[in-house]
């Protein structure tokens, strides 16, 4: 077995950037042949393995030591530049551009892991080549073959003896393709195309992209299924980011995203806020798309030409293929520039009083507090952070008189790096109060200020004022017209003995009182 360093292999293209990712290891055991696409797989005793794409086959690797990685089975295939590979339950699915013995689709049952993997059925009935497929929810969606390269969708109910539901072919040729539960994004070298797959016996073609410059290649939607980041592979824009909140227009948000060095995109994969992508001579490349329409830079390794890559390995490791240097096990090391750990808000008097901890910070150029009350958050001030710290941080911010109404608030830390990372939404009524109140101060006891506030629920001349146990006024705290509305005080007792003290509203034929406790 042949293992190829990174510093002999790289001396040419080590000037190029390594930013935020590790390299683990990498292995070479097919260098004269080349490799294509990589998938990962992870058994049932959670030991995780690559899926290699080889010129002529599949190597299938055990990664149970990441820093030395061991290819355990190899099932011969076509020869072809191109190969994809993807999983369903306990098998492995290949396709090939390429014809003659193992055309088709080829099943291999990796059932046997760690000792053995066993090709089990080669299917050609539908079709003798294909580009790439997607599987979801027992479904796979096979696209780029003959006879016009559509769509095939095939039922995997029987994993080893798969059968055709529909040959959807209303998009033309079909590059590559996304799919999440019965939506499917198609890539067809032109356009970006929505497809409707509930029925899979009768696809229905939703909407399509206006035409993109270069060539559509293939992308993949963030989590929450409303941006969808296409690559195209003509190196024009590379990266292009679509809004698709309405399912029947295609929203063009970023219309272009690239790297420094003007390298080619080929594939992009998302996991949660990043987006994991390969590049053919810039290699492993990841974004930061916590917001989708400014996507910045996270992580770099160069590599010569890296085909694809997986991000989804439950150790957190992201496994790479690259055409000519085989394997690279990486881990991307998550930037967390800051750990809230709390996130409130609540009204008080006319106000919304937003409170918010930390308990580290790395790298922390503040927080833009945003407010949603039409659909569409905006800026309504800026918090400084404390740069890098490991002691715990306290923020408050007020939004001073909103109107009334319901509104929803997060914050958008940015780092000094211009990465960003949004929090949980949190949720204020802000209401006109109902009735006359006069709450209980707080903090109480007190020592030597406290808060009082109070309701009114129509506009009139209101009093507060402060009397000591035998009925003397100490303090006049307001005496004029309000609106209505809910207000707070504070009181400072700097000058008064312990005691018990009395809070006296009034306003028209109303008053209420409540007690008091300084204690000094």
């Amino acid at each position: 077995m042949k293992k190829y360093l990174l510093s002999l292999l790289f001396f040419g293209a080590s000037l190029l950037a390594q930013t935020n990712i590790e390299l683990i290891s990498n292995l070479d055991e097919y260098h004269s042949s080349g490799y294509n696409d990589i998938w990962g797989y992870v058994d049932q005793s959670g030991t995780e393995y690559a899926l290699l794409g080889v010129r002529s086959g599949t190597s299938i690797i055990n990664l149970s030591d990441p820093a030395n990685p061991v290819e355990v089975a190899f099932i011969p295939g076509p020869q072809s530049v191109w190969r994809d590979i993807k999983v369903h339950g306990q098998y492995a699915y290949t396709v090939t551009e390429r014809t003659g013995s193992g055309q088709g689709l080829q099943i291999i049952d990796l059932s046997d892991l760690p000792n053995s993997a066993t090709l089990v059925n080669t299917v050609d009935t539908w079709f003798s080549h294909s580009h790439n497929f997607f599987i979801d929810n027992g479904f796979a969606y096979v696209v780029g073959t003959d006879n016009g390269g559509g769509m095939h969708i095939l039922d995997l109910s029987d994993p080893v003896n798969p059968t055709e539901t529909a040959y959807y072919t209303a998009s033309g040729y079909i590059h590559d393709l996304y799919v999440w539960n019965d939506t499917v994004v198609v890539c067809t070298g032109n356009t970006f195309e929505l497809v409707d797959a509930s029925n899979k016996n009768n696809p229905q073609l939703i909407s399509a992209s206006p035409s993109s410059p270069g060539y559509p290649h293939s992308g993949w939607m963030t989590e929450d299924k409303r941006y969808f980041f296409g690559t195209e592979e003509f190196n024009q824009v590379d990266i292009t980011v679509w809004d698709l909140q309405d399912r029947t227009s295609w929203d063009l948000v970023v219309p272009s995203w690239q790297t420094n060095s003007g390298a080619t995109v080929h594939n992009l994969f998302i996991l949660g806020n990043y987006a994991h992508i390969s590049y053919y001579s810039d290699g492993y490349v990841v974004l930061n798309i916590s917001d989708p329409e400014a996507p910045i830079l996270a992580g770099e390794y160069p590599t010569s030409d890296l085909w694809g890559c997986y991000p989804y390995l439950p150790s957190g490791l992201t496994i790479g293929s690259d055409m000519n240097n085989g394997l690279y096990v990486f881990m991307f090391d998550l930037p967390v520039p800051v750990e809230l750990t709390s996130f409130t808000a609540r009204s008080s008097a006319r106000n919304v009083i937003l409170n918010w901890s930390t308990a580290t910070e790395t790298n922390n150029l503040g927080f833009e507090v945003q407010r949603k009350s039409d659909g569409n958050y905006r800026t309504i001030g800026f918090v400084d952070g404390h740069g890098t710290t490991t002691e715990i941080q306290n923020y408050s911010f007020a939004d001073l008189n909103p109107e009334i109404g319901l509104y929803h608030y997060r914050l958008k830390q940015i780092d000094f790096d211009g990465t960003t990372e949004f929090s949980e939404e949190i949720e204020v009524e802000f209401l006109n109060p109902s009735k006359f109140e006069l709450k209980q101060n707080y903090p109480n006891p007190f020592n030597p200020s406290t808060n009082i506030s109070f309701s009114i629920p129509e506009p009139g001349l209101v009093t507060l004022k402060i009397y000591n146990i035998i009925g003397e006024i100490v303090s006049e705290l307001l005496d004029e017209f309000k609106e209505a509305g809910i207000y707070e005080i504070n009181f400072s007792a700097d000058n008064l003995p312990t005691g018990i003290y009395i809070a006296e509203l009034s306003t028209g034929n109303n008053f209420q009182t409540i007690k008091m406790s300084l204690l000094k």
